[in-house]
């Protein structure tokens, strides 16, 4: 599968290139008159510390969860297949026939009559993720005053949110109203790991702040968590199903965990609290493949935040 590099990825990266160049003849013609620099201990050494930040996910990927499911060859299922379907009509339909018709007593109606749900029509739209909160470790080895070999590890728990219909119509038997749509929510979660190594540099020389540049490859784990909808106080599972309804599906969410792979970038403020202690600020974008479920997606991602770093 071929993957485009993106254009504002492109364009972020000569923004950084070239705001760096510039730092840099700032920063060798800052030494030559300069030599307090001497004593000056910079990123020098090594570094441990923590991540806190805020992901903004790609909404690429969050499609896994729009409730259609696949096939045993990873083929999006027909319409009349979808674990949407079987789940609101097939399951609930069968399960109607022992006098569990969980549907229409969530939805507050007298009877399985006054609400349908189409297959094609009513299915989720614009699933998206909600920003994330990012957690992770920092290590940092300074090979001198200003380079420096980084490797992050950092964790996230994403939830994708979008909405689905169902119609319904008044329960008076002598004038039927038209179809009426209700949406309700559709949900999925996932655990993502994402590990950067890479090369980071500090443009200036003062003694307390400075701006800085990294880049470098990355790579993430994606983990399906629970992916289900709910209809007022009804939530229904998208993930199991029940072994007695036909149609059951060969292509399970165990199966949809993976490995992906791409390249960061990252521009910030590096601060110098005192010599035992930096704070970085930075936006870092990163590019990288996310492979939850048959098929992988290969977008930009987002991420600003803070590190700081405990100096041996």
């Amino acid at each position: 599968m071929k993957i485009a590099i993106p254009t504002k990825l492109v364009a972020s990266l000569l923004l950084i290139q070239l705001f760096s160049v510039n730092l840099f003849a700032q920063d060798e013609n800052a030494t030559e008159d300069d030599n307090s620099g001497v004593s000056y201990k910079g990123v020098e050494g090594f570094h441990i510390g923590f991540n806190l930040g805020a992901f903004f996910p790609n909404k690429d990927a969050a499609a896994i969860y729009e409730g259609y499911g696949f096939d045993a060859n990873g083929n999006r299922n027909a319409p009349d297949q979808t674990y949407m379907y079987k789940k609101i009509i097939v399951e609930n339909d069968y399960n109607s026939s022992n006098g569990n018709d969980r549907i229409t007593i969530a939805l507050g109606l007298n009877s399985r009559d006054y609400w349908k749900f189409d297959s094609v029509a009513d299915m989720p739209t614009n699933l998206k993720y909600n920003t994330a909160f990012l957690l992770g470790l920092a290590l940092h080895y300074g090979i001198d005053k200003k380079q420096a070999i980084i490797a992050n590890l950092n964790f996230a728990k994403l939830t994708a949110i979008g909405n689905f219909n169902i119609q319904t119509r008044n329960t008076s038997n002598q004038i039927p109203s038209d179809w009426i749509n209700n949406p309700f929510a559709i949900v999925g979660k996932e655990q993502r790991f994402m590990i950067q190594l890479g090369y980071s540099r500090i443009l200036g020389n003062n003694e307390k702040y400075n701006f800085f540049i990294e880049g470098g490859l990355c790579t993430n784990n994606v983990k399906f968590q629970k992916n289900f909808i709910e209809i007022n106080d009804l939530e229904i599972d998208l993930s199991t199903y029940d072994s007695n309804a036909p149609g059951g599906n060969a292509y399970f969410s165990e199966q949809y965990t993976g490995w992906g792979f791409g390249g960061f970038a990252g521009l910030g403020l590096n601060l110098t609290m005192n010599p035992k202690y930096t704070i970085q600020l930075l936006y870092s974008p990163s590019y990288e493949t996310i492979k939850l479920g048959p098929e992988a997606t290969a977008a930009l991602q987002n991420a600003v935040g803070m590190r700081a770093y405990y100096n041996f």
